[in-house]
């Protein structure tokens, strides 16, 4: 297994803090917490690292959804983050740091946020992503924290230990050296201490002083040996082990590899280790396919809205067209009432005569029933119809609002009965409306008269021609033309156009 030193960093940061409650909790946020501790116990008193990973990443399911347990949830996803890297799966140990510096900047965290870049930039290191775990180990000199001597350890020992992996061996030593330095100074812990130690050994190790190296790992040991995490003890013992192997000091290198052996039983178990690691995959699967059904039937939604919006549409156009030819209909259809109209205009009510069977079925009763008085009656009724139209029409007095049925008797010299049954018979219709047909056909003319009708309203036409109202008006004109007035001026002025 490949040494990480994130476990040295992260342990003197883990015996600083207090964990606990100081309050009673709901029932699920004491539930978690039991987890919570259940996890640390593991790790810190049996240090068996799968089953650490599993129940803090059980932990982390539950309490990303509680406030309340942010402190406990940056620790566990520095925890988790370590464990991964203990076991090179840099990814992963690469996602939790990230949670972990997240968490921790957003609860204003200084310790936190430089344990968590610190183990982001060692992650990259492990990744052989030198160039972000320098510019990470950079990051932490932009953090404004009081202690600026441990955030001065944890980026030397990170930009020694990049430097060594690349090959920098003076400039290794340099930053390593500084490490050592400020912890003894600062009084950390020996896990700290023996960090810097151990990458010392290490740059002995590659410039092939073999009796400096072995003064380094025995500082490790020592450092080691009386503390509770088997993980740093394993590695300091593989390094001696190897140490005594390449030396030929075989009694040494066996009391190491039993050493060695006895602090792995419970730490490297790779099946458990790849058990827990496929369970949080199925975890993280289950979460996709969730995404997934999601966006699934938010892609169902929009189909669904998108086939009602074209189906609209579609609807629409029938409808547009529908309209369009419908309008082209009742255009037409204006078209011949307003030719129908015009002709009309051509002649009087006069030119044509009613035939006798315009007279209704009681004025029948009326009439005389002998041929001869009935042809002699006719002819009288003729006459006197004829009478009131030439009246109509060279008077005008129809224009007068006034003009009524009293009117249309004198001029005619007659009576009441009489004068309205022959209207009836001869023209088809009752008084006022066969004073309304005069008004009307003077009003189209005036309506076509632009020159001296131009800038009139139809109101001020309507008024002109015996309307006391603009509305009587649209609706006798209506009525006699078919059409409204307005209508009517369009068509004669497409007809204008046309001529």
């Amino acid at each position: 297994m490949k040494k990480t030193g994130l476990i040295l960093l992260l342990f003197s940061w883990w015996l600083s803090m207090v964990t606990g409650c100081s309050s009673p909790a709901p029932s699920h946020e004491r539930e978690l917490l039991e987890l919570y501790a259940k996890a640390d116990s593991t790790i810190r008193l049996k240090g068996n690292y799968p089953e650490a990973l599993e129940l803090y990443l059980t932990f982390i399911s539950g309490a990303e959804q509680e406030a309340m347990l942010d402190s406990q949830l940056v620790k566990a996803y520095l925890w988790a983050g370590l464990i991964y890297a203990t076991f090179n799966d840099a990814d992963h140990a690469i996602e939790y740091n990230k949670l972990a510096y997240t968490l921790s900047r957003k609860l204003g965290n200084d310790y936190t946020s430089e344990l968590s870049l610190t183990n982001l930039a060692q992650s990259y290191k492990i990744k052989g992503d030198y160039q972000n775990a320098s510019a990470t180990a950079d990051s932490l000199l932009a953090l404004n924290v009081k202690d600026s001597r441990v955030l001065m350890f944890y980026y030397s020992i990170t930009k020694g230990e990049i430097a060594l992996q690349e090959g920098r061996n003076s400039e290794a030593l340099g930053h390593l050296r500084l490490a050592d330095s400020i912890a003894r100074a600062s009084g950390l812990s020996s896990y700290d201490r023996s960090a810097p130690l151990e990458q010392i050994a290490l740059y002995y190790e590659k410039v092939g002083i073999a009796d400096s190296q072995r003064v380094y790992l025995d500082k490790v040991w020592n450092l080691r040996r009386s503390t509770d995490d088997p993980q740093p003890k394993a590695e300091c013992a593989r390094m001696l082990m190897e140490f005594h192997v390449k030396q030929g000091n075989a009694d040494s290198a066996r009391v190491f590899q039993e050493e060695y052996f006895r602090l792995t039983d419970s730490l490297v178990n790779v099946k458990n280790f790849m058990s827990v690691n496929t369970h949080h995959l199925q975890m993280q699967m289950a979460s996709k396919k969730n995404e997934i059904d999601y966006l699934n039937r938010e892609a169902h939604f929009h189909k669904i809205f998108i086939a009602v919006v074209v189906l609209f549409l579609i609807m629409a156009i029938v409808a547009i067209i529908i309209i369009i030819r419908q309008k082209r209909n009742l255009n037409e259809s204006y078209r011949t009432l307003f030719e129908k109209g015009q002709r009309i205009m051509e002649f009087s009510p006069a030119s044509g005569a009613a035939p006798s069977s315009l007279v209704t079925a009681t004025e029948q009763e009326h009439m005389p029933a002998d041929d001869g008085n009935a042809s002699r009656e006719g002819a009288r009724n003729r006459a006197l119809y004829d009478k009131i139209v030439q009246a109509m029409e060279s008077s005008g007095e129809y224009l007068n609002p006034d003009f009524g049925l009293s009117n249309i008797v004198a001029m005619a010299g007659s009576n009441v009965a009489y004068v309205t049954k022959v209207v009836k018979a001869y023209s088809g219709q009752n008084i006022p409306a066969f004073i309304n047909e005069y008004r009307i056909r003077e009003a189209c003319r005036r309506i076509l008269d632009q020159e001296h009708y131009g800038n009139i309203t139809f109101a001020a036409i309507g008024e002109s021609v015996g309307f006391n109202t603009q509305v009587s008006f649209n609706r006798a004109f209506k009525k006699v033309t078919g059409l409204t007035p307005s209508i009517y001026q369009k068509l004669a002025e497409e007809r204008r156009k046309e001529g």
